[in-house]
């Protein structure tokens, strides 16, 4: 039978998307330049055109992003035999894989790996407790080790979840000195922990490259892109819908017997707005897994097709923006960062 497998090096391929990014950029500028012209036939049959071109540029990014992209299930061997091998004779442990539908680029396995497996190892050694003294906390015999992979906003997250004693002040300081080797590819890492009821390690990386369907957003004389996969719906706002809370302050929206925060993004961003009312204004309701937050803008714009860049490449990172990518016109539009936001208000 023949051998119909190519190697190929992750450098060229990256080149490859990354002019198929460019391809994205430079269609979006020809579309804006026709929606200038007059109406007409010409403009009808341009438009056509011009459409066909995108689908097009699509269909040659889902080619270009699925040859380096694996879904990371295929790893769940990898790190079930990795944990089978460093359990002691005393503990029990079972690894669960969450997410494993997720597709995550192959360069960005490799150099996650020895860092997955480096804190699994110390969640085996110090975060999970023999069989005895499980047992002897009512717990069940055996550990449950999960590994969760989640994708949202430009950001991929890995995230390592035990339900064992948990981790003490000085362990957490020490396991966060792992950020020196997260930098090497602008990772963060999270740690959470709670007296034996477990602890959980995140690792979030920024997409490098990613093709997503943004909303333009506008606050004042600002725009914004919203990413449409984080959107629920957008309503203009009543009286009767706004609930004050605390000393009267906050607000919240009242929606089908649902009450959902109001982020005002004019404060977030510290910009000027057309209005600071909220029936004056629309509220695009936003969700980032179980979260939910009514954002005020003034008023949106076009849906379209972005290339998003992660901006700590040549700047630095920065609260609430997923990254940036370059508009039809040429200039930056920043894309907004949803669960960042959401998860500090």
């Amino acid at each position: 039978m023949t051998n119909t497998n190519v190697s190929v090096e992750l450098e060229k391929l990256e080149k490859l998307l990354n002019k198929v990014g460019d391809l994205v950029i430079t269609n979006s500028m020809m579309a804006q330049t026709i929606d200038n012209l007059p109406s007409g036939e010409a403009k009808k049959s341009l438009l056509e055109k011009i459409n066909l071109l995108q689908r097009h540029i699509v269909e040659l990014q889902d080619y270009a992003t699925d040859i380096r992209m694996v879904k990371f299930e295929s790893m769940y061997e990898t790190y079930n035999n990795f944990l089978k091998e460093i359990i002691p004779q005393n503990k029990k442990i079972k690894f669960i894989l969450v997410g494993g539908e997720t597709k995550v680029d192959k360069s960005l396995i490799e150099l996650l790996d020895t860092l997955i497996k480096k804190i699994i190892s110390n969640a085996v050694s110090y975060g999970i407790e023999t069989v005895e003294e499980r047992v002897l906390k009512d717990k069940n015999e055996e550990a449950t080790l999960k590994l969760i992979v989640n994708q949202l906003n430009g950001q991929i997250s890995f995230c390592i979840e035990d339900d064992g004693v948990g981790l003490n002040k000085e362990d957490i300081e020490e396991m966060t000195g792992i950020n020196e080797y997260t930098n090497k590819f602008n990772a963060d890492l999270e740690v959470e922990s709670e007296t034996d009821k477990g602890t959980k390690v995140s690792i979030i990386v920024p997409l490098t490259h990613s093709i997503l369907d943004g909303l333009n957003i506008k606050i004042g004389n600002n725009i914004f892109i919203l990413p449409t996969s984080s959107i629920v719906e957008s309503i203009q706002p009543t009286t009767d819908m706004i609930k004050f809370v605390g000393d009267g302050s906050s607000q919240l929206l009242m929606l089908r017997n649902e009450f959902i925060p109001i982020i005002r993004l004019y404060e977030y961003f510290n910009i000027v707005p057309k209005s600071k009312k909220l029936e004056d204004g629309i509220l695009i309701i936003v969700k980032s897994q179980e979260q939910k937050a009514a954002f005020l803008i003034d008023e949106f714009l076009q849906q379209q097709q972005v290339v998003l860049k992660a901006i700590e490449t040549n700047f630095r990172k920065v609260e609430s923006v997923a990254g940036a990518t370059v508009r039809g016109d040429g200039s930056i539009g920043i894309i907004i960062d949803v669960k960042t936001i959401l998860e500090a208000n």
